[in-house]
């Protein structure tokens, strides 16, 4: 595959940490663990969210045989803001960083607010794609009852998000500035198996190194990605003709499980797996379970 000179890849330290300048002239940031030469898949962060936020070892993912590609939405690290995207703008993102690491084909991850975009790329990028997953991920609240079915802990943040972006970008700010404050404001009304899951210090450090890192240029992106999967997605998710696999806890708050109910009857071709007993962030003690679920079909 012949590459653009734009689309030169670009260590800045690591593999944790590599950019792709883009046509438009905007950085993107991803970072890349796991085996060099495995199936790739590209994990979708969450809202708030960054490359960091992967929850499974480098080397584990290696033992998996993946190739585990995850990038920073615009505004997120290090990756530079697009003004005025959409959910649909990211499918072509996520397609020039694979173009640029000779990937034909490839598997995509969405966690949390990151499920939409992987619907977004089943949507758009139906041909390339080797597998869909979901975990924990929202629903369009333009779908019948899910505005209703958003936890009082976070309705009055997602009505605002929906109707001016900018006022939370202002109320966000100060937390913003502190990972710990953010921590906090999911910690507090967390479920039992959430708080437990808060509580043990690996996961902990990780939380906290993606929101430093998530947060590295402000609010913004938070805001606006919030706006975005709390708007019309501008695709209809009963359309998307690809099979996806779907993971959801059934304690879960931050996307309540009529969410994970509504997706599983609306997505044509689904395969639900709703976990017993386990919330937005216990779930994720299932990922080696659910990579190997995703990747073997």
């Amino acid at each position: 595959m012949n590459l653009m000179p734009h689309q030169a890849v670009t260590a800045v330290n690591d593999k944790s940490t590599l950019t792709l300048a883009l046509g438009d002239g905007r950085q993107l940031a991803y970072g890349e663990y796991g085996d060099p030469g495995g199936r790739p898949l590209f994990y979708l962060h969450g809202i708030p969210g960054s490359r960091r936020e992967f929850p499974l070892a480098d080397a584990t993912v290696r033992e998996l045989g993946i190739r585990l590609l995850v990038p920073d939405r615009p505004g997120y690290g290090l990756s530079d803001s697009q003004a005025g995207r959409t959910l649909l703008d990211w499918p072509a993102d996520l397609a020039h960083l694979a173009d640029a690491l000779g990937l034909d084909q490839f598997a995509v991850l969405g966690f949390s607010g990151g499920g939409p975009y992987a619907l977004a790329c089943a949507h758009a990028l139906e041909e390339r794609l080797t597998a869909v997953g979901l975990i924990s991920s929202l629903a369009p609240l333009d779908a019948p009852g899910m505005w209703d079915a958003v936890s009082p802990a976070f309705r009055g943040t997602h009505e605002l998000a929906a109707s001016d972006p900018a006022l939370l970008e202002q109320q966000l700010a100060p937390a913003a500035a502190s990972p710990e404050a953010v921590l906090a404001m999911f910690e507090e009304p967390a479920p039992a198996i959430d708080k437990a899951r808060f509580a043990e210090p690996a996961f902990r450090a990780l939380c906290l190194a993606n929101l430093t890192e998530s947060l590295r240029q402000g609010a913004g992106a938070t805001a606006w990605d919030l706006h975005l999967v709390d708007r019309p997605w501008g695709f209809d998710p009963a359309r998307i003709q690809r099979p996806v696999q779907l993971w959801h806890g059934t304690e879960d708050i931050n996307a309540p499980i009529a969410m994970g109910d509504y997706l599983a009857q609306t997505l044509p071709h689904c395969t639900a797996r709703f976990l017993e007993g386990e919330g937005h962030y216990s779930i994720l003690n299932h990922m080696e379970m659910i990579l190997r679920k995703l990747m073997t079909g």
